[in-house]
């Protein structure tokens, strides 16, 4: 749905009326989700300091949400992140499935570490706590100077495919994982049927070994969805054969171009809605940003983590704004005479975003990453799945 449409429509629910377009035209999916969005953009008044707020979070209890007693997945990514083992174990109870990102697929098909530990800590945790682990594999490889290899996923997903879903399959059923999680970027727009069909063999294998896939995919809509970057993911094909497609809904603004929200609530959305054209909704799963980034120019840009941002903002005495466009902060400070600009999240829009669950009546939603966040994220993270 576009932008003018729900910014139209949630305006006139914060007004007390059902708005001037006629009802016929909103679907009941579309009304419930506007319904949502008004109500998680007037939990917080616009005078509501943008920080982090300070919600009772779930630690080794009963789940943190309501979303976890029905069956929502809530993932969250074990990636390389300083503080994520701490992280994990505090904070696990707010999730029932945890992708360990620490591996690649060679052009042969072969499962590989990606230079850092693996983490037989978190796997020993997780598995003593019952959460499903999910294998995170990428087309990563050292001979691409962006690292993502459109020449590896072409190998695994063609020539090697057979290989590469048998590789895959014992690496799961070896380590004891709930399945596997597929995060190839940079295909090469050549091989979208190729990655359909790799896809459709590694759900067949893992579903008889009782295991299950996670396809990764970037965030696009019909604007784009022939874009370079994007053609290769079916996301009709891939739909059919994964159990779950995790929506990359973060990184809108990189580091690399000027900035800007990391994660808009319009974008996001436009993403959503083309995702669940495509496949069922009970499949699909929105990401969510523990981060966002802090630009000193066009390009220069580093990452910041949300536990970071108060400090940050008590340091120079700064107030962040609150973007009801983008449902997003941003703030300025000035270090040294080089002006910073930042874009992040606060617990506004982590909640809103997250009641997309809700009224998309996505399968559930994915975190990234442990290591970033604090108590107060997981709180609107359970804010938005509790709605």
């Amino acid at each position: 749905m576009k932008k003018l449409l729900i910014s139209a429509c949630v305006a006139a629910a914060l007004a007390g009326c059902g708005g001037s377009a006629p009802t016929a035209q909103q679907s009941p999916r579309a009304m419930a989700r506007m319904g949502n969005l008004a109500a998680a953009r007037s939990a917080t008044s616009p005078d509501t300091p943008a920080d982090a707020g300070s919600e009772r979070v779930a630690q080794g209890g009963a789940p943190g949400s309501k979303a976890l007693a029905n069956g929502k997945m809530v993932l969250a990514y074990y990636s390389g992140y300083t503080n994520n083992y701490s992280s994990l174990t505090k904070y696990y109870a707010n999730v029932n499935a945890v992708a360990i990102d620490f591996w690649n697929i060679t052009p042969a098909g072969a499962v590989v570490g990606n230079g850092d530990p693996t983490p037989t800590n978190a796997i020993t945790f997780l598995k003593s706590k019952g959460i499903a682990i999910y294998g995170c594999i990428s087309n990563v490889s050292d001979t691409s100077p962006d690292g993502w290899d459109p020449a590896v996923s072409h190998a695994v997903t063609g020539a090697k495919r057979a290989a590469t879903v048998a590789n895959l399959v014992s690496f799961a059923k070896t380590n004891g994982f709930a399945g596997i999680n597929i995060d190839f970027e940079a295909v090469d727009q050549a091989d979208r049927k190729n990655l359909s069909d790799f896809a459709a063999a590694l759900a067949t294998a893992l579903h008889a070994q009782g295991m299950k896939l996670i396809m990764t995919v970037p965030a696009f809509s019909a604007t784009d969805e022939n874009d370079i970057h994007n053609l290769a993911f079916d996301l009709q094909a891939l739909g059919q054969a994964a159990d779950y497609i995790q929506v990359m809904t973060y990184d809108e603004t990189i580091p690399a171009w000027d900035a800007g929200p990391v994660a808009g609530s319009d974008w996001m959305e436009n993403a959503l809605d083309y995702a669940t054209s495509k496949a069922p909704a009970a499949k699909v799963l929105n990401g969510i940003p523990a981060y966002g980034y802090d630009w000193i120019g066009e390009g220069d840009g580093s990452q910041l983590y949300w536990r970071n941002v108060p400090a940050l903002l008590t340091k120079y005495g700064v107030t962040p704004k609150y973007d009801n466009n983008v449902n997003a902060i941003s703030f300025s400070y000035t270090v040294g005479g080089r002006k910073h600009t930042v874009w992040n999240e606060n617990a506004r829009s982590v909640t809103l975003k997250t009641s997309l669950v809700s009224a998309y009546g996505l399968a559930g939603t994915s975190i990234y990453a442990f290591g970033m966040e604090d108590a107060s994220f997981w709180s609107a993270v359970n804010a938005g799945l509790n709605k």
